[in-house]
């Protein structure tokens, strides 16, 4: 026999060969197969059920009808996994008897649905599988450190867990980035679908679409950006978001000036600026050597751009009283707790003098002011005591605005009128009243004295607080101007000493040694006003005839004026009785005394008697018998008018503009309709009123045509219903061939105004996420769990290459 090694002795070696590498393979797919059997991502397999790619499906013997009672496959078997749409192989899986189950992989099928058949081809089950699509967004890319940030993850699948991790960040950091999330956060250890690095953090339940709040406080991170990767935990899903955060602006509470006034006593105001402070500020305030020293806090202001704060300096050793939130900023002090004050003034109420603040955008007691300011406060004065008159109608108000509209200055008062005290002082105003009535108790007091002292006794006076108990007066404060308003029916006052006609009163208002700030006599301070009252007076002001009848034009503004010492604003009411009908009408007193109402007596003839002519007010009336006199022409007594065009002598293409102006030759005020119109249309139409010798200008050169055609165009002016000038402007074809006059004309109402010819104008031309598809693996296969491992793909080959080694040396 021959040693020599046969080809089917070097095949049967090779053959070997291919055995033990296939029983390795398959005894390294079976371990491998163990492996994902233990796997949190695994999911037993329930006919029908839909599995989510990346998610291991674990398949029982019972569950293809090859169990042997034990859980346990009752016999080997080669399981295939048929795409159902397509028919293909996805994968081969063999078992052996006694394995207890085999796996299928999901990472590389895509959608659709798929049958599990044996070796025979029979039916043995079936599962869907789904591409779960995971998209992270982020309202903002670039935020701000210490901002939320919303970052929406939008799937297709609820109630999964995420993995959420970052290279920028540790689980820690992590957690205090999505510390708002409302779910569970885990940040180590095993989250039921693997052991979490050192980066990441586990996000249960998530939902469909799922807002999460992320913030990075600026304690904690620095500016830069950030990476925040999103894994579903248990599929192949994923998404990310890259933020970029900034540094915020330092917070800051600044001071709006450098440098605020108030007089001691008063209520002085600062104003805060915050930025960035969030919603809390301090401002401390201290004077030199320490005498007085106060800090507060501010809270509330939102996003607020200033808070204003009030301090009472009367009240400023009191934390309850000392500081509160002036206008409209939401802001609020907590008084007395969020306020501490040290004052050392002996018993004494703070004096004048400088006042360092400094504000905080955080705590003072470990950071440093933000800005700085100073308060002067200048010692507290008594200035002046003025008189002013109101109508004895007015209804008092406290608004200074409509308070001062209806009053007038004066130092004469009719009897009946309102009288109005101003007084003009400082340091008063936080205390200026009690209740209703002047602050007698602090030293303030306002009285009114007759100045004629008599024979025996002291002159009558009258205290403004009997006068308010009484209901006759009201007191008005502007602390904002220093000053404050006594309104009072002093002369109608009759629980006291009466202020009559035909007397001098004064009024004098003191701070005397009540009050906290006068230290001696030389200290008081007051100031006074006299006024003179007077029996209320109401006259014509045109003299009777000689048969005391009181003359009436018959004009179409016919005036009836009357004087008197009332209160201007005062109403008063006409009444004019002819023999067979009533003309009634009412004027308001002016500043100058004098009051005017208005008829059309144009219709009325010359010489109709009247039987009363009266004018009536609050308490005070006049009555005469009147006639019906000539009344001045309207050219005469109307006002006078202009009307001018330019240019002159326009030609084709002009533009043509008009003006006109008005003036009052009249010794009177005089109120006229206008209308002036240029080729029939209304350029003007309104009320004109001017006072003696005044002038104005209705039509200030308004463009009458643009790009003017030529032709005629008229013009008109009308008075209270009458034409009184009028004028044509000619348009040329050339240039000097208009023969027309001047372009203006001047007349009065009444009158018929010469006509001249103008200038002319004409009218003037005037993204879904689609779920990716795992790639199909065909070919490979799957072998069932026995519990003996393999020695590797390794070890085989090098088997392989052993046997091939033995064949050739047998050959040899």
């Amino acid at each position: 026999m021959t040693n020599e090694t046969t080809y089917r002795e070097k095949g049967r070696a090779v053959v070997l060969a291919a055995l033990m590498v296939l029983s390795v393979v398959a005894m390294a797919a079976s371990f491998s197969g163990a492996v994902a059997a233990d796997s949190h991502k695994d999911k037993d397999l329930t006919k029908n059920n839909r599995y989510w790619q990346g998610q291991t499906i674990v398949v029982q013997p019972d569950d293809v009808g090859n169990g042997d009672g034990n859980e346990s496959f009752a016999s080997a078997e080669t399981y295939e996994v048929i795409n159902n749409e397509t028919g293909g192989l996805e994968r081969q899986i063999s078992v052996s008897d006694g394995d207890s189950n085999f796996s299928i992989v999901t990472d590389r099928l895509t959608t659709g649905q798929y049958d599990i058949v044996n070796s025979s081809g029979v039916l043995k089950s079936q599962f869907r599988v789904d591409v779960q699509t995971l998209d992270a967004s982020a309202d903002s890319s670039s935020s701000t450190l210490g901002e939320n940030v919303t970052v929406t993850l939008n799937s297709q699948r609820s109630g999964y867990n995420v993995t959420v991790s970052s290279d920028d960040l540790s689980s820690s950091e992590l957690q205090t980035v999505f510390d708002a999330y409302s779910g569970n956060v885990n940040t180590s250890g095993d989250t039921g679908f693997g052991y979490l690095g050192s980066d990441e953090i586990s996000l249960s339940n998530v939902n469909s679409i799922q807002d999460l709040t992320v913030n990075f406080p600026k304690a904690d991170f620095s500016a830069g950006n950030y990476s925040l990767q999103f894994d579903a935990a248990d599929t192949t899903a994923n998404g990310s978001v890259e933020l970029e955060l900034t540094s915020p602006a330092s917070s800051q509470a600044n001071f709006a000036k450098n440098t605020y006034e108030e007089e001691i006593g008063d209520m002085a105001e600062f104003t805060l600026e915050p930025t960035n402070t969030g919603d809390s500020m301090w401002v401390n305030l201290s004077e030199s050597n320490n005498y007085y020293n106060a800090s507060f806090k501010v809270t509330g202001y939102g996003d607020a751009d200033e808070v204003t704060i009030g301090f009472d300096t009367f009240n400023a050793t009191s934390e309850a009283n000392a500081f509160k939130v002036t206008g409209d900023s939401g802001a609020t002090i907590t008084s007395p707790e969020d306020v501490n004050i040290d004052a050392n003034l002996g018993g004494s109420k703070l004096l004048s003098g400088d006042l360092e603040m400094e504000a905080y955008a955080q705590n003072p007691s470990s950071h440093e002011e933000t800005d700085a300011a100073v308060l002067l406060l200048s010692k507290r004065s008594v200035k002046s005591v003025n008189t002013w008159v109101v109508p004895s109608s007015y209804s008092t108000t406290d608004n200074i605005d409509e308070l001062r509209g209806a009053a007038t200055q004066t130092d004469t008062v009719a009897s009946g009128d309102l009288v109005i005290t101003e007084v003009q002082a400082s340091g008063i105003y936080p205390y200026l009243t009690e209740g209703e009535n002047l602050t007698t108790s602090a030293g303030l007091e306002l009285n009114y004295t007759n100045t004629h002292n008599p024979r025996y006794g002291s002159a009558e006076q009258i205290q403004v607080n009997d006068l308010i108990k009484n209901g006759s007066a009201h007191i008005v404060p502007d602390a904002e101007n220093n000053t404050f308003y006594v309104v009072s029916d002093l002369t109608n006052y009759n629980s006291g000493p009466t202020v009559d006609s035909d007397e001098t009163w004064k009024a004098t208002f003191e701070v005397n040694s009540d009050n906290p700030y006068i230290e001696t006599s030389d200290d008081v301070q007051s100031a006074s006003q006299t006024f003179d009252v007077e029996k209320r007076t109401l006259e014509f002001a045109t003299d009777l005839n000689e048969d005391d009848q009181l003359p009436i034009a018959n004009s179409a503004n016919s005036k009836l004026t009357v004087n008197t010492n009332v209160a201007p604003g005062t109403e008063l009411n006409f009444r004019l009785r002819f023999p067979t009908s009533v003309s009634t009408g009412s004027a308001v007193v002016a500043d100058d005394g004098t009051a005017t109402a208005s008829w059309d007596f144009s219709n009325r003839e010359v010489g109709t008697t009247l039987d009363t002519v009266s004018a009536t007010g609050p308490s005070e009336s006049i009555s005469a018998k009147g006639i019906i006199v000539e009344g001045e022409s309207s050219q005469t007594g109307g006002l006078e008018y202009t009307v001018t065009t330019s240019p002159s002598d326009p030609v084709v293409g002009d533009s043509v503009t008009g003006t006109v102006t008005a003036e009052n030759p009249a010794d009177t005020t005089t109120s006229e309709n206008v209308v002036f119109t240029f080729d029939s249309e209304t350029v003007y139409d309104s009320t004109v009123e001017l006072e003696s010798g005044a002038s104005s200008t209705l039509v200030d050169g308004s463009t009458l045509l643009e790009n003017a055609s030529a032709g005629n165009y008229e013009w008109t002016l009308t008075v209270g219903g009458e034409q009184v000038d009028s004028g044509t402007v000619t348009v040329s074809e050339e240039t000097g061939g208009n023969e027309s006059d001047s372009g203006s004309g001047s007349g009065s109402s009444g009158s018929s105004g010469s006509s001249d010819s103008g200038s002319s104008d004409s009218g003037s031309s005037g993204s879904s996420d689609s779920g990716s598809s795992g790639s199909s693996d065909s070919g490979s296969s799957d072998s069932g769990s026995s519990g003996t491992p393999g020695f590797g793909v390794g070890v085989a080959l090098v088997a392989l290459l052993g046997a091939a080694m033995l064949a050739l040396r047998r050959q040899d």
